[in-house]
């Protein structure tokens, strides 16, 4: 017997153990979403899963099509954009919205429908929001959350509208089969095995996600001498980037906002403030930084305990945060690390803080202006992964250990200075 393949892979899983549960031999039929309602109208096709009969209400196919059982409920969700949710107490509300429809998709309440904005498939339902060409979109909540892991968007879910009791359709020729289809379907509804299909395909969904390209907006390294490193580790984890390079400060603002969700690269106890640790988490560290002094060449001092610093005037950089920082005599704030430098060189500060590798990276050619002086600290140097995309973390820390593993990292970072790096680099 002839039957549509399910749209949905763990539907699809689903229809075929109640067919095979039901004792039915079948041939799946792969075709386009609107071809196979008219294959089905045609009586090429016996059965079709998986829909609720209020999205199959094109003009004859009531005539022909018997429903069975419902397997499952699946909430079907308003959509918006993040920010801009309106609270759709009734249908009528819709009539002063724009909404986001699928051609040849029916849609419960849609004669409330006002302006509609019909579009090739969910993708652009989304992106139509996004764009703010649409008010409101409907979606399924977990193809929402799918698609959201895949392409982060400023979109969020609103109330249910409607659950989806999704069934089988059997054409009216073949009415003889749905006692058997109703019977396998509560067999293995009972045995708890419809839910177990699902739970399964959503694992291995998740784990082919692990791997599928991701877009994202990141923020640019505040570090010169990482730039390369953190392109790398980006190109590594197949992860495609929309770099945004803001001050430092600004930058920790639009982290906590989700503006940027992927950030590098810092160590924890540089990003401490409350609201930063509750969206933050850190992947493994990759790169063990000395932090050290930075002087005007020839006018180095010996800075053996953080008290030392009271007498001097320190360069730093705005939104960066420093240990010691009390001890400061007068705090000479610059823009990034190169402003640290122009600082030193201008006479207006007498010491910065600057790593190994900026130093080098920024030094390379005026190797006689500066010097450096002791190791303030060594940190560990790790990517920020903002919670909402936290599934990433499994994803760019196997790339981190692939590019140390084979030493892709510490080539990058010594080719674009004249000397090798720490050898302590690769390691904690």
């Amino acid at each position: 017997m002839r039957v549509g393949q399910s749209d949905s892979i763990a539907y699809s899983r689903v229809f075929a153990a109640i067919l095979t549960e039901a004792g039915i031999s079948a041939e799946f039929v792969a075709a386009p979403h609107g071809r196979k309602r008219r294959m089905f109208l045609d009586g090429v096709i016996a059965i079709d899963c998986c829909a609720s009969p209020i999205w199959r209400q094109a003009p004859g196919e009531a005539e022909v099509q018997l429903f069975s059982d419902a397997f499952h409920h699946s909430p079907e969700h308003y959509v918006f954009r993040k920010g801009q949710v309106v609270d759709i107490a009734k249908p009528e509300v819709l009539r002063t919205l724009r909404v986001a429809k699928v051609r040849g998709f029916n849609y419960q309440d849609e004669r409330f429908f006002g302006e509609t904005i019909a579009v090739r498939d969910m993708e652009d339902v989304l992106d139509m929001l996004v764009a703010g060409r649409a008010d409101v979109g409907m979606i399924n909540r977990q193809d929402f959350y799918r698609r959201m892991r895949l392409k982060p968007r400023p979109l969020e879910l609103g109330k249910a509208h409607f659950i989806a009791d999704l069934r089988l359709r059997v054409h009216k020729d073949h009415a003889a089969l749905l006692p058997k289809i109703n019977a396998a379907i509560t067999h293995l509804r009972q045995a708890g095995r419809i839910a177990e299909i699902l739970k399964d395909a959503e694992e291995q969904r998740m784990v082919k996600e692990a791997d599928e390209p991701v877009s994202l907006k990141v923020g640019q390294s505040d570090s010169v001498g990482f730039q390369a490193a953190w392109r790398a580790i980006l190109d590594e984890a197949n992860i495609s980037s929309s770099f945004v390079s803001v001050p430092p400060e600004r930058k920790r603002r639009l982290f906590i906002e989700g503006g940027i969700l992927l950030d590098c690269c810092a160590a924890s106890v540089w990003r401490d403030r409350p609201a930063e640790i509750e969206v933050q988490r850190w992947s493994e560290t990759f790169y063990l930084t000395r932090e050290q002094y930075v002087f005007p060449n020839g006018k180095a001092k010996p800075i053996d305990v953080p008290e030392d610093l009271k007498l001097l005037r320190v360069a730093t950089v705005g939104g960066f945060e420093y240990q010691d920082r009390a001890f400061f005599g007068v705090e000479v704030p610059g823009r990034n690390i190169e402003d640290v430098l122009k600082l030193l060189l201008a006479g207006r500060a007498d010491v910065g803080i600057i790593s190994n590798v900026d130093f080098i990276a920024l030094t390379q050619w005026t190797p006689n202006s500066f010097e450096l002086g002791d190791v303030r600290i060594r940190a560990q140097q790790k990517v920020r992964v903002h919670r909402s995309v936290a599934h990433l973390l499994p994803r760019i820390n196997a790339a981190i250990t692939r590019l140390n593993s084979d030493g892709r990292l510490i080539t990058l970072l010594e080719r674009q200075t004249p000397v090798a790096l720490d050898p302590l680099a690769t390691k904690e």
